[in-house]
């Protein structure tokens, strides 16, 4: 049997969602339960497992004596335990994609008024409701507005709006949300015992992340790893997962960056080029990582593996930053690993002028000596809309916002605009003819008055030549 049949919810506190088990109890122990439901959420979430626990509160022989608290069913009488087993005749389940006409709901009605063949009601779970037809709507309401005391019905839909009001308005919503990741790993970890697997919790919060908030697909990618047998490995989750590098991987590669080794980091991203890695979701890894180790620092995460090398909380904050702004960029980077390979440039390259400008208090200003001309533009002016500025050139080039992101700007003359460049080849490639027009036509519309830009090398920049950092970038960025 599939884990999401084996596994599914039984009871209502088996409901990770505490909101829809809250609901729920306290709808199913009251003393008159309704005979309609309306279950509203994504899919996976749960809707067709709670319908089904509604199915066995309602006809529990032991909640008729001596009922279990909150609404719960007891899984133990043969009403519970034929529903269970999926063999209850009375419990009924319609596809109403592909039994959404009319006809079919008039079928409905007319079989609706026998009387239960065993238990004591029958029960309607509707799966993907919205997809009623509008006669099959029409003829559904005359049910729901004169039911039989033998019935109930339960509506599953993900689009709530494609409900009529009429059908809605009869009915009890209980509305369903994705899951977070935490709810997903505690079920995840119920099949992980039930199966005695052995999976780590990293793994099992990779797995949760890629589910998309659905209960059910989590645990399908889990049975998928654990066909290869009951010991899942990190690398056997990357394949799965199509990542391919994490774990300790991801905390070798983040340590490399927060200690500025930028050759190392930048060869670190090509190899994972090279092998095929989706590079938006191992971004996503990286800025999941990166939190865990913030928490850790705030004192809120405790499940997570330290990593000791990132000891200043501020610092990892602002790489989290910075990282987390380069993974939003990947989607549209003309190459795909860009954003992330600048963020560890810019990141080296913001850490060495912190470190110089703490080492000399009053250091000499490379800035060319450009006096701002009375007007209406300054670089005091310049500056505060910098930002507005790269925003709006984002949708033009995102590569070519984030090199902007690594500069400076240093001078403005009423006309032109000095930027201040840190490294060569981002001099390079900024200065090409249709790059630097598209700036100027950007900034210029922004700031409403005609700019000009001009960039210059930092004396820092001018000084690594020969450097690691320029020959391995190049080599990423295709030497050009």
């Amino acid at each position: 049997m599939a884990y999401y049949l084996k596994y599914r919810p039984q009871k209502i506190s088996d409901l990770d969602i505490k909101e829809v088990s809250s609901a729920l109890g306290e709808i199913l122990a009251a003393k008159d339960v309704p005979h309609a439901f309306l279950f509203v959420g994504p899919k996976g979430t749960g809707k067709t497992s709670a319908a089904r626990i509604v199915a066995k509160a309602v006809n529990c022989t032991a909640k008729r004596g001596n009922p279990p608290a909150g609404g719960e069913p007891c899984n133990k009488c043969e009403a519970c335990l034929s529903l269970s087993r999926g063999n209850a005749l009375d419990l009924i389940e319609i596809d109403a994609a592909s039994n959404r006409g009319i006809d079919d709901i008039r079928d409905l009605r007319e079989k609706i008024r026998l009387a239960p063949a065993n238990l004591s009601k029958k029960v309607y779970i509707i799966d993907e409701a919205h997809m009623l037809t509008k006669e099959a709507f029409n003829a559904l309401l005359k049910t729901l507005e004169e039911p039989p005391e033998h019935a109930v019905f339960v509506l599953c839909t993900t689009q709530a709006e494609k409900i009529p009001g009429t059908i809605a308005s009869r009915c009890w919503q209980v509305n369903f949300r994705k899951a977070n990741l935490e709810e997903i790993i505690r079920a995840l970890t119920r099949v992980v015992k039930g199966e005695k697997l052995k999976i780590s919790l990293n793994d099992l919060r990779l797995i949760a992340k890629q589910a998309g908030g659905s209960f059910r697909d989590a645990v399908k990618i889990l049975e998928q790893l654990a066909a290869a047998g009951k010991k899942i490995s990190s690398a056997k989750v990357g394949e799965v997962l199509k990542t391919k590098l994490m774990g300790e991987e991801l905390d070798d590669w983040l340590v490399l960056v927060y200690q500025k080794e930028v050759n190392k980091a930048l060869e670190w991203l090509r190899k994972a080029g090279e092998q095929g890695i989706d590079v938006k979701q191992l971004a996503i890894n990286l800025v999941e990582r990166l939190r865990q180790v913030l928490f850790l620092r705030l004192g809120v995460e405790e499940e997570a593996s330290d990593i000791d090398e990132l000891k200043d909380k501020d610092e990892v904050k602002k790489l989290l930053a910075l990282l987390a702004a380069a993974a939003e960029k990947i989607k549209g980077a003309v190459i795909e690993s860009l954003p992330l390979e600048l963020a560890v440039v810019e990141w080296s390259a913001s850490a060495k002028a912190s470190e110089d400008k703490g080492g000399n208090p009053s250091p000499p200003s490379p800035e060319p000596d450009l006096k701002t001309k009375s007007g209406k533009l300054s670089l005091k002016a310049v500056e505060d809309r910098w930002d507005e500025v790269l925003k709006a050139l984002r949708p033009h080039n995102h590569s070519l916002e984030a090199l902007l992101r690594a500069t400076k700007p240093t001078g403005f003359d009423g006309k032109n605009l000095v930027l201040e460049v840190f490294y060569r080849f981002h001099k390079e490639r900024l200065e090409i003819a249709r790059y630097r027009e598209l700036v100027e036509t950007v900034a210029s519309k922004v700031l409403k008055s005609p700019v000009g830009v001009r960039y210059y090398l930092s004396e820092k920049g001018k000084k690594s030549n020969d450097d690691d950092i320029i020959k391995t970038a190049q080599e990423v960025f295709g030497g050009r």
